[in-house]
C-alpha cells in the first residue's frame, strides 16, 4: 500500500514539474533565426508571423485564421489549472491532454516553419536552430499527458501523445501545397501592367516607397534587368535578384516548375522576369528594403 501511494506521489511531483516545464517554456525562446529570438509566446501574441515577415519576407499565407493564435494562450493557462488540480488531488487528465497536445503541435509548426525558411536561405539546418527551451517543451508535453491523473488509460495517452504533431504536420502541408499552388498558370499569358527596367523600378520605390506601393502592388509587372544574384534552393526553387543601390534590390522567387529554364540562370545575365509584385519590407537585419514578387515566371532570356 505504501509502495503504491509513493508512486502515486512521485507521478504527481511529476506531473507538477512537467507542468511548470510547460509554463516556463512557453515564454523562453524555441528558435534563433539570424539572432532574432522567438518563443511560443510570440505566435500566441499575434507577433510569429510579423517577425518573419518584416525580416525574412515569408508571412502568414492565411492571415484570415490568425486569429485562432490565440487559442495557444491555453497551453500556460491550462497547465496552471492543471497544477492547482492536481494540487488537491483532483483528477487533470483531459485539461492535461490539451496543453500538451498543442505544445507538440506548436513545436512542430516552428520547425516546419524554420524549415522552409532555411530552403530560403535562412540558417543552414532548423533543427540547429532549435533552442534548448522547444526540447524542454516537448519532453514537458510529453511528460504532462503521461503523467495525468488518473495514470490509467495508457492508449489515451499515446493517441494524445500524437495527435497534436501529426494534426500540425498534416495543416501544414496542406497549407505548403496550396501556397505553392497558387499560381498563375497563364502568367506567360497575362498582358502586364507594367513593363519597366529594374534599376527604374528600385529607384522609383527609393525615391516614394508608399507612391511605389500603391501604383505597383498586386499588379503584373514585367521587369527587364542584369541579374545581380541567382540563388538555387534547396527546393529545386530558384530566388533571383536586382539590385541597384545599397538600400534597394527587387526579389523574384521563381516557381519550381520553372526549374529547368531557371537553374542556369547567373549574375550578369539579362533577362525578363514577369510576376505580381506582393509589395515592399524594410529588414532590419539586412538594413535594406526588399521589392518583393510572387508568382513569377522566366519570361524570356534576353529583351
Amino acid at each position: 500500500m505504501n509502495t503504491s501511494k509513493n508512486h502515486i506521489s512521485s507521478l504527481k511531483w511529476l506531473h507538477l514539474l512537467f507542468g511548470a516545464g510547460l509554463v516556463i517554456t512557453f515564454f523562453l525562446p524555441w528558435v534563433v533565426w539570424k539572432e532574432i529570438k522567438v518563443s511560443a509566446y510570440h505566435m500566441a501574441a499575434g507577433s510569429f508571423f510579423q517577425i518573419s515577415e518584416s525580416n525574412f519576407k515569408l508571412g502568414n499565407p492565411f492571415p484570415q485564421f490568425a486569429f485562432t493564435f490565440y487559442l495557444f494562450w491555453l497551453i500556460p493557462v491550462l497547465a496552471i489549472i492543471t497544477i492547482v488540480l492536481i494540487s488537491q488531488n483532483k483528477k487533470t487528465a483531459l485539461i492535461a491532454f490539451l496543453p500538451g497536445a498543442m505544445t507538440l503541435s506548436l513545436v512542430t509548426v516552428f520547425y516546419l516553419f524554420t524549415n522552409t525558411l532555411v530552403d530560403l536561405g535562412v540558417g543552414n539546418n532548423a533543427l540547429s536552430m532549435l533552442q534548448p527551451a522547444a526540447f524542454i517543451s516537448i519532453i514537458s508535453a510529453a511528460g504532462f499527458i503521461l503523467t495525468a491523473f488518473p495514470t490509467k488509460g495508457w492508449l489515451k495517452k499515446l493517441i494524445w501523445l500524437v495527435i497534436g504533431p501529426t494534426l500540425a504536420f498534416g495543416a501544414y502541408k496542406i497549407g505548403e501545397s496550396s501556397v505553392m499552388s497558387e499560381t498563375f498558370s497563364d502568367t506567360d499569358d497575362l498582358k502586364a501592367d507594367y513593363i519597366v527596367n529594374a534599376s527604374d523600378l528600385i529607384r522609383e520605390f527609393a525615391a516614394n516607397d508608399s507612391a511605389g506601393n500603391n501604383k505597383y502592388k498586386e499588379k503584373i509587372l514585367t521587369v527587364n534587368g542584369i541579374v545581380s544574384e541567382a540563388m538555387v534552393n534547396s527546393d529545386s526553387s530558384v530566388n533571383i535578384k536586382f539590385v541597384d543601390t545599397a538600400k534597394y534590390f527587387i526579389n523574384f522567387p521563381l516557381e519550381k516548375h520553372d526549374y529547368e529554364r531557371t537553374k542556369d540562370i547567373k549574375p550578369g545575365d539579362v533577362i525578363s522576369l514577369k510576376g505580381s509584385l506582393s509589395g515592399s519590407s524594410y529588414s532590419m537585419i539586412l538594413d535594406s528594403t526588399s521589392i518583393d514578387f510572387k508568382r513569377s515566371t522566366l519570361n524570356k532570356t534576353k529583351f
